[in-house]
């Protein structure tokens, strides 16, 4: 799995800290020593896919997370076709969460496709083989081809816990070669859908995430929301609230920023409510506000100096830590004083490295994280 966050679209500017992880030319075996994974097959008929669609909401296709090849009507139509004609479909993978739901991480098109036909959404058109079906919908074949239709089966493997959330990501892309290549966040997005990508994506649309970084942070392949995800993790983390979703206990940061933003992911959709979510908006919302009216479009970036000898872009750890502090101190009122100490406070982590080379060690996290306890302690 290539992280993309190193890939610039054209007029896009690269966040200063971008750690780039990626476990591309690693195995299972290298990242997890011990890994427990499990994988089973499964059959089902399509009346018993679309039941656990629509009725039993067992099988999630999450259509929030749409990737740009989806289907045309050729496409759809040589599937009802194939099927009609009792040819193999290509095997579909699941990934399934500890409350046994079941979510499509390779086959969404394929399964709408066969439920949207059963609902009589579309008419099959230019079939080659079956040219007596073109015209008709589901309800308007006979009933023996109707059943033929409805006891097909597609093959299934279904991936299970304990199956570690990086193995997850290797599979995933695996089964996602075509088209374009999906990065970290991406990835995200698309296996944990729930309150925490509706929260990610509320946050990075809004107005002030995008005045307080002077619009410096790209929307384009999901940076935005990777920077916001950070940013809430760090938050919790801080704040002790972050369990990991697997045992309960505090959630541990261990120099592997995408199983710990997976787990952070994973710790929202279960244990956060929409009133909770709110609250958690408002905090970043208010503190985006406050911090641009107090610092500026600057606020996260480092002065420029000998080296840059130009405006610096973002830098994505600053910015953790300045929203961080400033919703620590919500209550207080920012006055020249206290506007001083934050700029000197900037300085000495810019001077001191520890937000642009390896941000993502567990050692510069506890650094950081020490050094803003110092500092609120001070005020």
């Amino acid at each position: 799995m290539s992280d993309d966050f190193f890939y610039i679209d054209e007029g896009a500017e690269r966040l200063e800290g971008e750690s780039g992880l990626s476990i591309e030319g690693t195995t299972t075996l290298d990242v997890y020593p011990n890994a427990e994974v499990r994988i089973i097959p499964a059959q089902y008929s399509l009346t018993h896919i679309k039941r656990l669609c629509e009725i039993r909401k067992e099988l999630i296709l999450d259509p929030e997370f749409q990737r740009n090849n989806v289907w045309g009507g050729t496409q759809k139509e040589e599937l009802v076709e194939s099927i009609l004609m009792g040819i193999p479909i290509p095997v579909i993978y699941l990934f399934e969460s500890k409350d046994g739901r079941k979510q499509v991480i390779d086959g969404r098109q394929r399964i709408s496709t066969i439920i949207d036909f059963l609902n009589n959404k579309f008419k099959l058109k230019n079939l080659r083989m079956l040219k007596g079906l073109n015209g008709k919908r589901f309800e308007d074949l006979e009933p023996k081809l109707q059943g033929v239709f409805e006891d097909f089966q597609f093959s299934f493997y279904i991936i299970q816990p304990p199956t570690p959330e990086r193995v997850k990501y290797d599979i995933f892309d695996r089964v996602n070669r075509g088209g374009t290549k999906l990065n970290s966040q991406e990835m995200r997005n698309a296996l944990y859908q729930g309150i925490s990508t509706r929260l990610i994506k509320k946050i990075a649309d809004s107005d002030e995430f995008k005045t307080a970084t002077a619009k410096g942070v790209s929307p384009k392949r999901m940076r935005d929301r990777y920077v916001v995800l950070r940013g809430i993790s760090f938050y919790l983390y801080y704040t002790g609230e972050l369990k990991d979703p697997y045992s309960m206990g505090r959630l541990e940061y261990k120099s592997d920023i995408d199983d710990f933003l997976a787990r952070t992911m994973i710790f929202m959709n279960e244990n956060l409510d929409e009133g909770q979510a709110d609250k958690l908006y408002e905090k970043f919302i208010s503190a985006y506000r406050r911090i641009y009216m107090e610092l500026g479009e600057d606020a996260f970036r480092f002065s420029s100096n000998i080296l840059y000898g130009k405006r610096r872009p973002v830098n994505m750890p600053l910015m953790e830590i300045i929203t961080l502090v400033f919703i620590l101190l919500e209550d207080k009122n920012i006055g020249i004083r206290l506007v001083l100490d934050l700029n000197d406070f900037k300085n000495r982590l810019d001077i001191s490295g520890i937000c642009n080379s390896n941000v993502d060690s567990s050692k510069n996290w506890e650094v950081r994280i020490n050094m803003i306890k110092d500092f609120i302690a001070q005020l």
